[in-house]
């Protein structure tokens, strides 16, 4: 498999398992973390009807990077991903559903507590990781074109301001591989949804033939700028999954026989911080 390191990631293959890592985030030796790649990583482990046909291998691979990574695979949890806005914060260990899906439609998650590593899949849509290294508070958001549309990204950012007490320059956003602009072509209803929304921004929309291709990642980085993310603090993996589709699983290039990739990020033995009042 050709490597996919580049000046903000790094592409690491161990023995059953291949996965990138933020070089930025590898900076904090109590931040577990990672993306898998590789076409033969399906992490497709349920649907909403049960577990699914590829249950025993995804499994197997989880258990793998949580093993390489360093973290207990009984201490990982599952966002719902029903291509919402939703965002969940995890506050207690209490009642958690050990590797399933935590309760309520969400697309992402957030916490600050040790020993809890969140858990998205995705195959094209992003998969954001936030960290606050002042507060000790981590999220995992997974944001398909919907996602992006109503502002999840900006929901997460908020909640870790308003519940955690997060400055929003402090908070490092990392982009894992996601459909690019390159790649993401759209019909008009989806086109005209997002010229009325996001129109204003200018570049983020360009016109092929009759179809229109829409820049999912530019729209985000603004919106985060806007809110007062620091540009230096957004680390962009670079990759698209449809150009690197011999390598990386993408719904766009496979059809309908897709596979998931998976993004865990963790806390590994901090203290938690207090929650805002």
């Amino acid at each position: 498999m050709r490597n996919l390191s580049n000046k903000n990631i790094i592409h690491i293959e161990k023995d059953g398992i291949s996965y990138i890592q933020f070089r930025k985030l590898l900076e904090y030796d109590y931040i577990a973390h990672g993306y898998t790649v590789g076409l033969d990583n399906n992490m497709r482990t349920t649907t909403s009807k049960g577990k699914n046909v590829n249950y025993e291998n995804g499994m197997h691979k989880f258990h793998l990077l949580c093993n390489y990574l360093g973290i207990d695979f009984n201490d990982c949890y599952k966002a719902s991903l029903n291509h919402t806005d939703n965002v969940c914060v995890v506050d207690t260990r209490d009642n958690l559903p050990m590797f399933e899906v935590l309760p309520d439609k969400n697309d992402g998650i957030l916490t600050n507590i040790s020993n809890i590593n969140l858990i998205t899949t995705s195959s094209d849509c992003i998969t954001f990781f936030l960290f606050d290294k002042e507060k000790n508070v981590i999220a995992n958001v997974h944001s398909g074109w919907r996602g992006t549309y109503n502002g999840i990204l900006i929901n997460a950012l908020k909640k870790m301001h308003e519940y955690f007490g997060c400055n929003y320059r402090d908070i490092m956003i990392f982009i894992c591989p996601a459909i690019r602009d390159c790649h993401f072509e759209v019909n008009f209803d989806v086109f005209d949804l997002f010229s009325q929304k996001y129109g204003y921004m200018g570049n983020i929309i360009t016109k092929n033939e009759d179809k229109w291709n829409i820049d999912t990642i530019l729209i985000n980085k603004i919106l985060a700028s806007d809110l007062g993310i620091r540009e230096d603090n957004i680390y962009d993996s670079q990759l698209c999954t449809v150009c690197n589709s011999d390598v990386i699983n993408s719904l766009r290039a496979h059809g309908k026989d897709f596979n998931l990739n998976a993004g865990i990020i963790g806390i590994k033995g901090k203290t938690k911080c207090l929650k805002k009042n």
